[in-house]
């Protein structure tokens, strides 16, 4: 039996409608349960203001808490290094994501600037709905495998028969706008004015690959 094999691509440019923050939140202390302590204080501050900036406690995410010792080189009278203990470091890393709103944005970006947790803060501008965008991508893919065979048919001088095979193997996406967001502490703490950015839209692809009879 005779069959043709395509593969059907798909792409699409998705708005991003969703801003996603992660806060990276490190203390130190020659005390693990300093360490500690410090970490939930911080937590308990950063709670705080957002909650002043209108979001809940929940809002709030950890992606990541990780408490470790750290060492460093050292070296000895005979300029020979050995490692000498330093501390204990915890790692807190959190998200919090909220509709775009450029002048939201900014308030939160100030106030947790100004906290004394002062978390390590990046900026990504993202979508709602992923799953949205995946379906859509399918369908074009799809669309896109059945006209490149009926076009070899026909250069060929056969007909398109019935489906035999779809191979298809989700992908990971990243469904993050390639637009930077970033403003100096100074300018943050001094109240500057937010500007009305436009993210660049995320582009998106997709492949499935299909098998038909050929008659």
């Amino acid at each position: 039996m005779a069959s043709v094999i395509v593969k059907g691509s798909g792409s699409v440019s998705v708005k991003p409608d969703l801003i996603r923050l992660e806060l990276d939140m490190q203390t130190r202390s020659s005390d693990c349960g300093e360490a500690m302590d410090k970490a939930e204080n911080g937590l308990a501050e950063l709670i705080g203001i957002l909650e002043t900036e209108g979001f809940e406690r929940e809002d709030l995410k950890t992606s990541d808490f990780n408490v470790h010792t750290e060492y460093e080189s050292v070296p000895d009278e005979n300029n020979i290094y050995h490692s000498v203990f330093k501390g204990y470091c915890c790692d807190h890393s959190m998200k919090i994501e909220f509709s775009l709103d450029t002048r939201r944005l900014a308030a939160v970006l100030r106030a947790v600037s100004a906290s004394e947790a002062a978390p390590q803060i990046s900026v990504y501008f993202t979508v709602k709905d992923e799953e949205a965008a995946r379906e859509e991508l399918i369908r074009l893919s799809s669309a896109n495998a059945r006209k490149k065979a009926e076009l070899l048919c026909e250069a060929s001088g056969t007909k398109l028969g019935k489906l035999l095979k779809i191979s298809y193997d989700r992908s990971d996406m990243s469904f993050v706008s390639q637009a930077r967001y970033a403003m100096d502490m100074n300018c943050l703490r001094a109240e500057a004015k937010a500007v009305s950015i436009a993210p660049d839209d995320i582009k998106l692809t997709d492949f499935a690959e299909f098998e038909w009879e050929i008659l």
